[in-house]
């Protein structure tokens, strides 16, 4: 497939590395600095920076957008318009009527989406999740998900018009779509904040359609080099503890144990381990493997909007002070 790319920040590196290393031609690029665009591509591919005209120029069978999340829908909506299927880097949407506008684009025009949610490609989360399908957990009882950081990250990530809210819209989704990847649908979401839609701490307390109980923790207040994401499950045969995708505290923990569970009565220590741009690089290249073989991505449009409307959710729940139940969302969208 032709491959165009827009964006190359942080996460548009790795796509670009994983675009490099899957077969697939990189035919363009769309990235306003210049100079960083010439030090990442150099005269490899044109440089762009209107995506029409990219788009027009270059004909791609894929646009992969690695844009601020306010661009998501507007890029995403030109590009399926234009014939192309879309990778979309998280989250799919800042809103549910961002999200719908980029699924009404995909069903007119009869073109793909996926959507990049890396972490379900970590490999410790990989192996979770086969545990739980192969029933060796039990009953999933409680999920608890943290996210502690020292520091926000700097640039549009600190402009919550941008993020399309405060850390939970930013790093949190990952936790989002990660609680449901392991626990299922969720039915209702309570949650508090200090600054909805611009927070900087959260808690926010799931009620899964299981029966189970998730809880997500996110906050910026840690001291500096802090990111620490670490996910425990409470099941009926099972009790497991991961590491994190990206966790450190204090220190690097490159090539640490991720994974450790109780199955049986002990303590083990599974020797799966993984780090998060090889999680990002899976999930790139499965969304392009599954659009070049014509069949829906592992992550498409129905979980890109799930993970969004827990979000929005939560949101509505700090500002009311009620749990929001998602079919509420369901019935003011329609």
């Amino acid at each position: 497939m032709k491959v165009a790319l827009c964006g190359l920040g942080e996460i548009g590196q790795i796509h670009l590395r994983a675009i490099r290393e899957s077969g697939h031609e990189l035919v363009g690029v769309l990235e306003l600095n210049r100079r960083l665009a010439v030090e990442s591509v150099g005269d490899e591919v044109p440089i762009h920076t209107e995506v029409m005209e990219m788009v027009e120029l270059t004909e791609p069978d894929v646009v992969d957008i690695c844009l601020p999340h306010h661009l998501h829908v507007p890029i995403a909506v030109a590009a399926l318009e234009a014939g192309a299927d879309v990778l979309l880097e998280k989250p799919m949407a800042i809103d549910l009527a961002g999200c719908d506008e980029i699924i009404a684009a995909a069903e007119a025009f009869d073109h793909r989406v996926g959507i990049s949610h890396n972490q379900i490609h970590f490999a410790p989360h990989r192996r979770l999740r086969e545990l739980i399908d192969a029933g060796r957990l039990g009953q999933i009882r409680a999920i608890y998900e943290r996210l502690w950081m020292g520091g926000k990250y700097g640039g549009w990530r600190e402009d919550s018009s941008q993020v399309g809210g405060g850390l939970l819209m930013d790093a949190g989704v990952h936790r989002v779509y990660m609680a449901e990847y392991l626990g299922g649908p969720v039915e209702t979401v309570t949650a508090v904040m200090d600054n909805p839609r611009a927070e900087d701490a959260f808690a926010i307390t799931l009620g899964y359609e299981s029966g189970a109980i998730g809880v997500i923790q996110g906050g910026y207040h840690g001291p500096d080099g802090v990111f620490d994401d670490r996910i425990e499950i409470q099941a009926t045969e099972a009790m497991v503890e991961i590491l994190g995708c990206e966790a450190f505290f204090e220190g690097d923990l490159e090539g640490e144990l991720r994974l450790r569970h109780r199955i049986g009565g002990e303590w083990v220590d599974d020797p799966v381990t993984g780090h998060w741009d090889e999680s990002v690089i899976a999930s790139v290249q499965s969304v392009l493997a599954d659009l070049a073989a014509g069949r829906e991505p592992e992550v498409g449009l129905r979980e890109g909007r799930s993970a969004v409307a827990v979000v929005e959710a939560a949101y509505r729940s700090a500002e009311t002070g009620r749990t929001i139940r998602i079919s509420e969302l369901e019935e003011r969208n329609s």
